[in-house]
């Protein structure tokens, strides 16, 4: 066998041993995961940040509404609670409660009940970004957003 076809068997085990070796997981937040940074480092309300939503991505508003408006009132008043206990923490606070969904799914509340509860304040980067550039340009207590 020539120095070449020992290469290749050894490339060809190299990558054979790859495939086979379990990757480890990793669930540690990043700066936009699970909830993208501009939304842990506003100073935004829940209120102003649905209100920039409706205003400059209502697709993604109206999906949220329609949900949250097939959820029992019950499931909507935690919804509610959930949003402004968050909104009412320090950046450093949000960015624990961050890292803490990233690695435990019971850190969640709501996650059995409603799993897209906060959906329009944490899954989507380009939402949090053209909504944290104008919201506060609204109210922070309006409380009609909730209302669709």
């Amino acid at each position: 066998m020539n120095v070449m076809s020992h290469f290749r068997i050894g490339a060809a085990a190299a990558l054979l041993a790859a495939a086979l070796t379990p990757a480890t997981a990793s669930a540690d937040a990043t700066d936009d995961y699970p909830i993208p940074n501009r939304m842990l480092k506003t100073t935004c309300t829940a209120e102003q940040i649905m209100a920039a939503a409706r205003d400059v991505e209502p697709v993604y508003y109206e999906r949220y509404m329609i949900d949250y408006n097939n959820k029992p009132l019950d499931v909507q008043q935690a919804a509610r609670d959930y949003i402004h206990d968050f909104y009412a923490k320090s950046p450093t606070d949000r960015r624990a409660w961050s890292e803490e969904l990233a690695t435990n799914i019971y850190a969640d509340p709501l996650a059995f009940r409603w799993p897209n509860h906060a959906k329009l304040f944490f899954n989507n980067k380009g939402v949090a970004a053209n909504t944290t550039d104008i919201c506060n340009q609204y109210p922070p207590d309006d409380m009609s957003v909730w209302t669709w």
